[in-house]
């Protein structure tokens, strides 16, 4: 029981890093092709797996984590798409 607790809590953290990290990397240097993002993230759960001994859960922790790189590098260029939109029509209302 207390394993499901350790393991969830470090998920949990992961979890809220790799957002944090994609997120800010994503928005900060726009230039940087996304599926290096995504292929560090899965390697860094991969590692994170195998660091814990999880075994089988080494894979969902590697899944796991490119599924919430993408969702943070996905509101990142959306975020960047829309400041450029809003950028764009502010010129123009004033010209």
């Amino acid at each position: 029981m207390e394993a499901f607790i350790l393991i969830g809590t470090f998920m949990f953290i992961m979890g809220s890093l790799v957002l944090l990290l994609s997120g800010i990397i994503s928005f900060f240097f726009p230039r940087v092709h996304f599926l290096y993002i995504l292929g560090i993230s899965g390697l860094a759960g991969l590692v994170f797996g195998i660091f814990l001994e999880l075994g089988g859960l080494a894979f969902f922790a590697a899944v796991f984590n490119v599924f919430l790189s993408g969702i943070a590098i996905g509101l990142a260029k959306y975020g960047l798409y829309l400041k450029s939109k809003t950028d764009f029509e502010a010129e123009r209302l004033f010209n």
